[in-house]
């Protein structure tokens, strides 16, 4: 198994907890990270995760100036983001690779996403469970078909035959692009019909604002993706703990301390919670639901996971 990463110093810490977890449930799998502009501190650091778990990380430099040209509109990404384009021809050896976004933690075996029959699918990938309408109608795609671009298992030799990465690349710098989420609009745009969708459990978005399939078989769920703001790292969000407590398995992360949340988000945040409250006090299913998806993954997910290593094997709550 092959997983492939990327990001820039902004996201070292990220890339440490995937990594960590990543080889924790997955014996035997080994690294590709692409870094931008990573500070001689960070790479240190990562060749002592490397020796101390006793993982194949192979290092990968992508200048900035490759990636400057590149437009960025969602606040939660840095151009970095794009790296995942560049795969094919940074590995021009590998005919298959599991792609991960840096703020992604592993909880569960990738065997079954590893091994799915691509034949002639350009990528596997999840369905989005909250699927942004204004991207999917702006590439005229049901958004039913809509993924996220934060795991994917890639055909790189069909990304090299059909030039996939170049078609996406000259799309995005062309006036008039219509892609409004970037490169994940791209791929979905480039991949239309030729997607092999996964189980949810491979990209379960660590939000409790949406009712996801995986929290009723909590066991399924192999990978969560902390996919807005605020990340682990600056804030509170659902399944923060369990990124939190990587982090403090990790000597090389030692001295980490979270960014303090910041009054705007904390503000964003009580709102949300005072609408799901009064949402469900006048018995609105959508807020109801999301107060009984966040019980369920704080009183119950959480603990279990923190205290086991797993999540439980039930379902429903």
């Amino acid at each position: 198994m092959h997983i492939v990463t990327a990001s820039d110093e902004n996201y070292v810490a990220g890339v440490f907890v995937l990594l960590s977890s990543a080889a924790r449930h997955n014996p035997g799998v080994r690294f590709s990270v692409l870094t931008t502009n990573w500070s001689h501190t960070s790479l240190s650091k990562l060749e002592a995760l490397r020796e101390r778990l006793k993982i194949r990380v192979d290092v990968v430099e992508i200048a900035g100036e490759a990636l400057s040209r590149l437009p960025v509109l969602r606040a939660h990404l840095t151009a970095s983001a794009y790296a995942r384009l560049f795969i094919p021809d940074l590995l021009p050896d590998e005919e298959r690779v599991i792609y991960m976004d840096c703020d992604m933690l592993v909880t569960g075996s990738l065997d079954e996403a590893w091994t799915c029959d691509l034949n002639d699918k350009v990528v596997a990938a999840v369905r989005c469970p909250a699927p942004t309408a204004a991207f999917a109608a702006a590439i005229n795609l049901p958004i039913e078909q809509y993924f996220n671009s934060g795991f994917l298992v890639l055909n790189l030799r069909l990304w090299r035959e059909e030039s996939i990465a170049a078609t996406c690349l000259n799309a995005l710098t062309s006036p008039g692009c219509p892609y409004l989420s970037e490169d994940e609009s791209a791929l979905n745009d480039v991949a239309r019909g030729r997607v092999r969708y996964l189980d949810a459990g491979f990209n379960l978005y660590a939000l409790d604002q949406v009712w996801q399939s995986p929290l009723l078989a909590p066991s399924s769920i192999r990978v969560i993706h902390y996919v807005t703001r605020p990340k682990p790292w600056t804030g509170p969000c659902p399944f923060a703990e369990l990124w939190l407590a990587e982090v403090a398995s990790l000597p090389e992360l030692s001295g980490f301390q979270p960014t303090p949340e910041a009054w705007r988000a904390r503000l964003t945040r009580w709102n949300r919670s005072r609408k799901a409250l009064m949402g469900s006090m006048v018995g609105k299913a959508r807020y109801s639901g999301h107060r009984k998806a966040h019980r369920f993954i704080h009183n119950v997910l959480i603990p279990t996971y923190l205290a086991t290593g797993h999540f439980p094997e039930l379902s429903g709550f």
